[in-house]
């Protein structure tokens, strides 16, 4: 690729949230394949409990040599969360715990990126519904590297997921979406009160 290939993550910048094991990926692909012309993006709360955290990290990318390849963008409004999902190529959140939710994911997906996210909690089904990503196996930095190294060697697929991720988002995951099956919900637990 001629342009700059940007991996981003979009999440508090903490443990549980892996950016470790991205941080780990990227290392070993810059290392050990020809994956190049590449920056990796960081955005996200930070407290301060956590400075420590992220200086850690930015002290292996720099023993790594790849410190100019690394930004830290901070805590991000409204208007600079979408510009910064449309400026990434993939996002990946590798949590290291089942997490519950990946409503980063879905804006993501929504602003064009390809998500590449560990196979627990939420993300297995919201990669399912909207098709706009892959699974990688959790807590596994190579398996990581992996995925993000499949699509950057294939354009053609990422274009495919990114569009096939933006139209999912869409038709399943949107605000209208949403209400309406919370008001199926409450339609069948009203019709089971009546009926109990």
């Amino acid at each position: 690729p001629n342009r700059t290939f940007n991996v981003g993550f979009f999440a508090r910048v903490a443990p549980e949230k892996g950016l470790h094991v991205l941080v780990e990926s990227y290392v070993h692909l810059r290392r050990e394949t020809d994956f190049s012309g590449s920056t990796l993006h960081v955005a996200g709360y930070l407290a301060h409990e956590h400075r420590s955290y992220l200086r850690r990290i930015e002290r292996r990318m720099k023993k790594a040599g790849l410190a100019g390849e690394f930004r830290y963008h901070g805590e991000l409004d409204r208007t600079q969360k979408i510009d910064y999902l449309r400026s990434l190529d993939l996002l990946s959140v590798p949590s290291t715990y089942d997490e519950p939710k990946g409503i980063s994911l879905l804006e993501a997906m929504a602003a064009g990126a390809v998500v590449v996210e560990p196979r627990r909690g939420a993300f297995p089904e919201i990669i399912e519904r909207t098709g706009g990503g892959i699974l990688v196996e959790p807590d596994d930095a190579a398996s990581l590297a992996d995925g993000i190294y499949g699509l950057w060697k294939a354009p053609e697929r990422l274009r495919d997921l990114r569009r096939r991720g933006a139209e999912g988002v869409r038709a399943h995951c949107s605000a209208s979406q949403m209400a309406a099956r919370a008001v199926d919900v409450y339609r069948a637990i009203a019709r089971a009160a009546v009926h109990a």
